[in-house]
């Protein structure tokens, strides 16, 4: 039944226990279902119509999942607390020509939902003026000083994107002067709400909670929807004046839900689908040249936006220059695009060697750790890299990591990420409510705190209890979900292909993972300029096929891997994808965990 252990795997060569996908559908369902999509669908490969099935997926309703339309799942503006407040203020603005000042943050989330606000006021004639703060003389989230700067360069309204949903204190203080401030957040909100005109936050405790998984950016998009709705209502655009065409401006909305690792369900899928198209006719500059110089020349993808655009912008935040990403987001022209595109690989780069240095000895502490959730703070890490570590750890030991990167005078920043069934922002939210930490929220999978280097043993062990707390006493053990076996022949391009279509695949919408049994490694050899990856050959007896093992290098996984090589049959636990290495149709298998045969026979759980 679902949840069986794959080919009797119980314990991988990482430690995990393999499952099988869970499925509402018995077998027969699958297989019936199954071929009634392959005879609606022409050249559906088998493998990719169980997986569909297995979903849920019927002849009638797979034209809606493959082609998600905004149309269909995009909610009433209205729906949402406060927006037609929140729509008529903004729209009061675009009438009165009056200027505007946004405070966002500084990741993509941020930056993309500041670069869509600012790019549709100016394009309504509306002056903004955008402050993103720096994350080390700043820190997170809305202060006053800065809000009262925006206010004393003349913004008669002031804007928060992706934060503000718990800066009591500054959004009062600026209360007092008269001045109105929208709210426009996602983070999971207390029981009281900072003092403001509106607040628009699909996480507030008094919404239903249907559209939680949203990012700020789609938040914003959608307050902008409520906003053009509110001036086509009132008259506001004429023939010579002609309202925008807000679906031009998908293409940050597809970024940032990517970047943001909110699930890929629902709406979101469709914002990606529908943001990728736009995206590949290369409406802005900023984006245009940042791809160009990531080297993305076809269509986009979601990897492409994760893996490549994402990390580029994120670097400007990561090392103090938190601007430089709604600056290229929102460039008209095309030379400081350029520019401003080369700069943020430049600090991509830089950002890449530090966060190397400590994930080398964030990783061998870790190892260390006996606790349930991993917590590990240093003098020397820089504050910008700790939550791309805090990531690494997570993926290396399936546990949720915590990394803190001490100040000298105490004080740490803390980055975490965290694993499905554990709340890790409510954890965070509690831990701060209790006065164990100085502050901190977030959502379920990362979150972001402070804490006094007095409090951190404490912290640890409130962490832990709430961590076990949650799964009942028992810490689980890791696990991998594996939706089908596939033989080295069937490793062929139109599954990858498939594949893309049925994405984008993230939080909420696992990528499929195949079991390859008993395959050969033909060779295996460390590649990566510090060889932290493996590139191998697997042969099952049907083919052989190219396979890459990234961050394996010292790892149980790498060692399994490489002590192969003298024969020794393994089960290949992977997604099939193509090989942007070598091009064409050339496919390969990611390879994220093994487990040798044998394991398969005379274990229990």
């Amino acid at each position: 039944m679902a949840g069986d252990a794959m080919l009797g795997i119980v314990k991988s060569a990482s430690g995990a226990r393999w499952v099988s996908a869970k499925t509402a559908l018995s077998a027969s369902e699958i297989d019936r279902h199954a071929a009634a999509l392959s005879e609606t669908i022409d050249d559906l490969p088998l493998p990719i119509a169980r997986i569909m099935a297995a979903h849920g997926l019927t002849r009638y309703t797979i034209d809606a999942y493959l082609e998600p339309r905004l149309r269909d799942l995009l909610p009433n503006p209205s729906h949402f607390k406060d927006l037609d407040k929140a729509a008529e203020r903004l729209a009061d603005c675009v009438e009165d020509g009056a200027p505007i000042g946004i405070f966002g943050d500084y990741d993509v989330d941020g930056a993309a939902a500041a670069a869509l606000l600012l790019m549709v006021m100016r394009q309504l004639g509306v002056v903004c003026d955008v402050h993103i703060p720096n994350r080390f003389s700043e820190g997170y989230g809305p202060n006053a000083d800065a809000l009262m700067a925006l206010q004393a360069k003349g913004a008669s309204l002031l804007v928060t994107v992706d934060c503000g949903i718990t800066a009591h204190a500054p959004l009062a203080a600026v209360a007092k002067t008269g001045m109105d401030v929208i709210v426009i957040d996602h983070h999971i909100a207390g029981p009281e709400l900072p003092k403001a005109h509106s607040v628009v936050n699909p996480n507030r405790l008094d919404e239903d909670g249907n559209y939680g998984y949203l990012c700020a950016t789609s938040v914003v998009f959608i307050v902008i929807a409520g906003m053009l709705r509110t001036l086509r209502q009132r008259g506001y655009f004429t023939k010579t004046r002609t309202a925008l065409d807000l679906l031009n401006h998908l293409d940050l909305v597809a970024l940032a839900t990517i970047c943001d690792v909110v699930p890929l369900i629902g709406l979101n899928r469709a914002f990606v689908r529908q943001g990728l198209k736009v995206m590949a006719q290369r409406h802005h500059p900023g984006l245009a040249k940042l791809a160009d110089i990531a080297g993305v020349s076809d269509a986009p993808n979601a990897y492409a936006l994760g893996f490549l655009l994402g990390p580029r912008i994120n670097a400007a935040g990561r090392l103090g220059a938190s601007d430089l990403g709604v600056q290229l987001l929102s460039a008209n022209d095309a030379e400081i695009a350029a520019s401003l595109a080369s700069r943020l690989d430049d600090l991509n780069k830089e950002r890449r060697d530090i966060e190397e240095a400590v994930r080398v000895v964030a990783l061998d502490r870790a190892a260390q750790s006996p606790h349930h959730v991993i917590i590990l703070a240093d003098d020397d890490w820089h504050e910008g890299i700790i939550g791309i570590v805090a990531g690494r750890v997570r993926e290396r030991f399936g546990k949720p990591a915590m990394i803190i990167a001490m100040g000298p005078d105490g004080i740490g920043k803390g980055s975490a990420r965290g694993i499905a069934g554990f709340r890790l922002g409510n954890a965070v939210i509690a831990a701060h409510q209790a006065g164990i930490i100085e502050g901190g929220g977030g959502h379920d999978m990362a979150a972001g705190f402070s804490v006094r280097a007095s409090q951190i043993t404490e912290f640890q062990a409130f962490m832990d209890d709430r961590f076990l707390a949650e799964f009942n006493g028992v810490a689980p053990q890791v696990s991998h979900t594996a939706t089908a076996v596939l033989s080295v022949a069937g490793c062929q391009p139109v599954i990858a292909d498939w594949l893309d279509k049925m994405g984008p695949f993230g939080s909420g919408n696992a990528e499929p993972r195949f079991v390859l049994p008993d395959c050969r490694v033909k060779s295996a050899r460390r590649v990566g300029g510090d060889g932290a990856h493996l590139s191998c050959r697997l042969d099952d007896g049907s083919g052989m096929i190219n396979a890459i093992a990234f961050q394996a290098g010292g790892t149980a996984l790498g060692k399994a891997l490489e002590a192969a090589v003298d024969g020794r049959y393994l089960h290949i636990l992977g997604r099939v994808r193509r090989d942007q290495f070598r091009g064409g149709n050339a496919v390969q298998i990611e390879i994220e965990d093994v487990a040798e045969p044998k394991l398969a026979a005379g274990h229990s759980s």
